[in-house]
């Protein structure tokens, strides 16, 4: 896998020495160097990035997927011990990577939003303010406090502060108000249609994205006491734009025309599913279903099943198998006789990349509408967020509404506490699209509360980890900033709205 290593806040030599691979529809933009890059161009590569490290499209968002027990990796497969024993350091490369990916990732958007305004181009300028509150939300969500308000201004600062984790939320939602408003008169041109490779300049569908990202930030702290009316104020000024949120058979989605070569492929695709040769991908035969997991379909006769998950020849005829997550088993064994990634996530070479998904929208609407934050049906935004789930893995809403009539685990009169519903059947279906969102919900929520902790032999706590650590090279290059942070742990360092 093709993947850009550089870190915004080095210093010029640093980056001067420092190679960099090329990977599909990158750019290759210096800080340090002035440049006039259109914002077309800057837009393709910075979208098609995002696509490639967040959600499912990057490996090292897996650990996730790992610890809400879709999948897990038999022991002995190297790389995996910081994910199976919840034992990593400010050395662990998935850490390092996903702080530099994003950090690399959010240069690009300024870059954007910087040319936009010199050109008088707006709806660039919208696109960079949306993009930059989805990258800077999962920094927060990831580790906390980080840099902010000094953050991407090349040598201006050089050791950026770090700026409190509700603090920049807070601006988020600002900046998401004001991108909603800046799309509404946005004008899009031909070349500006072709370089969005998510929504093909339509703004109203940017506001609708916007929006819901907002409604996503807004929700993380609802736990929180005294943000009740916060969150309803809020909630107000996106109803008062007018762009709604996104509904079913909508969502955002990337594909700038994927190919089956070797770096064009699918990201997702690339990572877990086969090489342009057609031979399995290494992280293919490592990604392995998980007993809590698939028996949570299996359990309630859920068509979703053969569709999450892949079958395995048994001898008897094609069964599906599992492993318990951290069960210490001999890699060699598993290659034939475990499932894998299912067909209804793992589609093909060319499948376009979820960002947001209608059935991950429509959760959130029906979270927010049980908490009296809308005035929609939470009842109809849940049921269409199952079966908009349903239609996404190649399943039809009949078969849908036969599952949310007859099964207790689905059905919403059946269920009095109707958060851990939504939040149940959010968790089933988001696998495989985003791992990430769960472990949110996990953290704010303690729910699904009956998920399993690793079952490795390398286990010293028992727990989940709640928060990603600082990656060394903030320790080695802007030592004095994030020591003042303090002393931080995976398994007690809450970020703020986690309050449980």
């Amino acid at each position: 896998m093709k993947k850009k290593l550089i870190y915004v806040f080095m210093v010029s030599a640093v980056l001067m020495l420092g190679a960099c691979k090329k990977g599909f529809l990158d750019i290759n933009d210096n800080p340090n160097n002035a440049t006039n890059v259109k914002p077309p161009l800057i837009l393709t590569g910075a979208l098609n990035n995002t696509a490639a490290y967040t959600t499912g499209g990057s490996i090292f968002y897996s650990f996730a997927a790992l610890w809400m027990n879709y999948w897990m990796t038999p022991g002995g497969v190297s790389g995996w011990y910081e994910e199976r024993s919840y034992n990593f350091t400010t050395n662990w490369s998935g850490s390092t990577t996903l702080w530099g990916n994003l950090y690399d990732n959010l240069n690009d958007y300024a870059s954007l939003e910087k040319q936009g305004k010199a050109t008088g181009q707006n709806f660039f300028v919208a696109v960079a303010k949306t993009m930059k509150a989805w990258d800077y939300q999962y920094l927060v969500d990831f580790y906390g406090n980080v840099p902010y308000t000094q953050a991407s201004k090349s040598v201006l600062f050089l050791n950026p502060k770090y700026d409190k984790a509700q603090a920049v939320y807070e601006d988020l939602v600002k900046q998401l108000d004001t991108a909603a408003n800046l799309f509404k008169t946005a004008n899009v041109s031909p070349s500006d249609i072709s370089a969005d490779i998510y929504a093909k300049g339509d703004v109203k569908k940017w506001g609708r994205f916007a929006n819901t990202l907002k409604l996503r930030i807004l929700l993380r702290q609802s736990e929180m006491p005294g943000r009740e009316q916060y969150i309803k104020d809020e909630i107000a000024k996106i109803t008062a734009n007018g762009f709604g949120y996104i509904g079913a058979g909508e969502g955002m989605f990337n594909n700038p025309g994927y190919l089956n070569t070797s770096g064009k492929q699918n990201p997702f695709w690339g990572v877990y599913g086969y090489a342009a040769n057609g031979d399995k991908t290494a992280s293919h035969t490592y990604m392995l279903a998980s007993t809590y997991g698939m028996d949570f379909l299996k359990n309630n006769s859920d068509p979703r099943l053969g569709k999450f998950y892949s079958t395995v020849n048994d001898g008897a005829g094609n069964a599906y198998v599992s492993l318990v997550w951290g069960q210490d088993v001999n890699f060699d064994q598993t290659l034939t006789t475990v499932s894998g990634i299912g067909e209804g996530v793992l589609k093909s070479f060319d499948q376009s990349q979820p960002i947001m998904t209608d059935f991950e929208s429509l959760f959130l609407q029906a979270e927010a509408a049980q908490r009296g934050y809308l005035p929609s049906s939470a009842k109809e935004n849940y049921e269409a967020a199952v079966k908009a789930n349903f239609v996404y893995l190649g399943l039809t809403e009949a078969e849908a509404t036969t599952y949310l009539d007859d099964q207790p685990v689905a059905n919403w009169t059946s269920n009095t506490d109707k958060i851990a519903l939504i939040i149940k059947q959010k968790w089933a279906a988001m696998n495989g699209t985003n791992d990430i969102e769960p472990w949110t919900d996990y953290r704010r929520l303690e729910l699904p509360a009956d998920m399993p902790i690793s079952i490795s032999s390398t286990v010293t706590t028992k727990k989940i980890p709640v928060r990603m650590l600082y990656p060394q090279r903030e320790y080695n290059t802007n030592s004095a900033n994030v020591i003042a942070e303090g002393t931080i742990n995976q398994f007690t360092s809450r970020v703020f709205w986690d309050v449980k």
